[in-house]
């Protein structure tokens, strides 16, 4: 694929778009792409990117989020519509020829990933397709901390502590009812602390960088739900 780096061009304007948009558009468009996308879903990311001049190419494991994704193709002119290319494929095994000065897993597509080999596995095709320097940016669940003993003892007798609502993301797997049309599973999304992240990273030779906990540039706290990363590779 034909790189483009847009990093010489005026500041575009993102007002009005949700956060996470917002956030990865500037990461992308201030190192330029193409821009690879693991856990592409139904291409929002990938789409806003290509909307913004860079050339993307969005992977999922769910043929039916892949499907959803090429749908809106038909209301992109042809010049965004050129920008972009959909794969449907496991992002625990992907490795294309390209590679890439940017990496994203948006959508807590890094909480995908049922166990810590499957993490190790994820990064693993992060780092295969980075171009050296490159970055690799993603957000997952922040796990909730613990109670304290002290919190314990505060608590009347009898009650209960209120869980952290999961999360559940409707990209990875289809089921197919006996004669009924393609249905989606809603899969819960696993949350992995700061320590295996940076231990799975470190070890698969990232680098983590910037961490935050939301997407207008909050510093990261423990107590944060989410966890926003920025990596070198």
């Amino acid at each position: 694929m034909a790189g483009n780096d847009t990093r010489s061009r005026t500041p575009l304007s993102l007002v009005g778009q949700d956060p996470d948009i917002l956030f990865y558009t500037r990461q992308a468009t201030e190192r330029g792409g193409p821009v690879l996308v693991l856990g592409s879903a139904t291409g929002r990311v990938a789409w806003a990117l290509a909307e913004h001049g860079l050339s993307v190419v969005g992977a999922d494991p769910s043929e039916r989020m892949v499907q959803a994704a090429e749908e809106q193709r038909a209301s992109e002119s042809t010049e965004v519509s050129g920008r972009v290319r959909f794969l449907h494929a496991d992002p625990r095994s992907l490795r294309l020829p390209e590679r890439f000065p940017v990496v994203l897993a948006p959508q807590h597509a890094l909480g995908l990933m049922s166990s810590s080999e499957d993490l190790e596995a994820f990064l693993a095709t992060v780092r295969h397709h980075l171009l050296p320097g490159g970055t690799f940016v993603y957000d997952v669940l922040n796990p909730p901390p613990a109670p304290s003993a002290s919190n314990r003892e505060d608590e009347e007798p009898g009650e209960a502590l209120e869980p952290r609502r999961p999360l559940f993301a409707f990209h990875l797997r289809e089921r197919r009812q006996p004669g009924g049309p393609l249905g989606i599973r809603r899969l819960k999304l696993r949350p992995f602390s700061v320590e295996e992240l940076d231990a799975a990273m470190t070890s698969g030779g990232l680098t983590p960088r910037e961490r935050y906990g939301r997407f207008d540039g909050k510093p990261f706290d423990p107590e944060d739900t989410r966890n926003i990363g920025v990596v070198e590779g």
